[in-house]
């Protein structure tokens, strides 16, 4: 495996524990945007940081594409919350899931590059495997699913799964012109200026106090923040924004075995499970790893992005680009 395919590796652990945390204090009573805002809040520390400790003059003419950038970042999480907020969940996840195609479609499409075939067919099985999985995350799933609520929720997961394929491409295409080390930092400050209009919506510490939600959000947030660090970095530093994403979509993967390796623990709900479902978690996890395996069965293909210059006649280009 390339070196810089282990970062989107690290992060889809990550991602898998840190949710898992999340998701622990919000059932205990706290909100969705508490963690959404703190994550944010993580990143825009760190970078802030990094920012300050390089010492170097600001570079202004970075900060305008950073915003962009960092404004597609934010609507995906926005819309992705929308979607399991006010949509069908289990139609949602399935739709994230086609984000692996749609980056690979950007790319050839918008930036340039050449995907081959191997890449096509890895991100159309990691698709495939993450709705098995998905479908089968449920041994019983009886929700009413009326036609405008399918409608609304697959329209909401399609624009945050776009949100997040521009956000990976930009990142792809300008953190490399640019540099990671330059682009990063301004694009994350952002990204927490952005967060601050989740204010309203994020829980007080007078509303969680004593309830135990904030310990499991506060680390799983952490959690979150570094693995979408792994992924930036990654990102804009190395390109090849198809095959990570191939690889990150493996945190499916992971969570049905750290789901199973929980249940196998002393005193844990041990839930039987149907052989419907069984069949289609396996199913999911072979078509998970085969699309990694197959994305890196030509590991010597070298993927960039294209060159692009500040000139005024590519800023029709760059304005398509969080």
């Amino acid at each position: 495996m390339p070196f810089h395919l282990l970062f989107p590796l690290v992060s889809s652990i990550l991602f898998v524990l840190g949710m898992s945390l999340v998701r622990r204090g919000i059932t205990r009573g706290g909100s969705p945007w508490t963690g959404t805002f703190l994550a944010n809040m993580w990143l825009a520390a760190a970078w802030s940081l990094v920012f300050l400790l390089r010492g170097e003059q600001a570079d202004w003419s970075l900060w305008g594409r950073a915003t962009l950038i960092a404004f597609t970042f934010v609507a995906g999480q926005v819309f992705t919350y929308f979607a399991f907020q006010f949509g069908d969940v289990s139609v949602a996840t399935p739709v994230f899931g086609v984000k692996v195609v749609i980056v690979a479609i950007v790319l050839a499409f918008l930036a340039g590059e050449q995907i081959g075939g191997h890449i096509w067919i890895g991100a159309v099985l990691a698709a495939a495997g993450v709705g098995c999985i998905q479908a089968g995350g449920s041994a019983d799933r009886r929700q009413a699913r009326s036609s405008w609520r399918t409608f609304l929720t697959i329209v909401l997961a399609l624009l945050a799964a776009c949100s997040l394929t521009l956000f990976d491409v930009g990142l792809q295409i300008w953190g490399q012109q640019q540099g990671a080390q330059a682009f990063l930092p301004p694009m994350f400050i952002c990204t927490g200026a952005l967060s601050l209009l989740l204010l309203p919506w994020v829980d007080r510490p007078a509303r969680i106090r004593g309830t135990g939600a904030f310990p499991p959000i506060l680390m799983g947030t952490i959690l979150m923040a570094l693995q979408a660090i792994s992924m930036a970095w990654s990102l804009s530093n190395y390109g090849d924004a198809a095959r990570i994403n191939i690889v990150y979509a493996l945190r499916g993967l992971w969570a049905v075995i750290f789901a199973w390796l929980f249940t196998r623990l002393p005193g844990a709900d041990q839930q039987a499970l149907s052989g419907r479902v069984l069949l289609l978690r396996m199913t999911g996890a072979l078509l998970l790893t085969s699309s990694v395996a197959i994305a890196l069965s030509n590991s010597g293909t070298q993927f960039s992005a294209p060159a692009i210059s500040n000139s005024p006649a590519d800023e029709s280009h760059a304005a398509v680009l969080p």
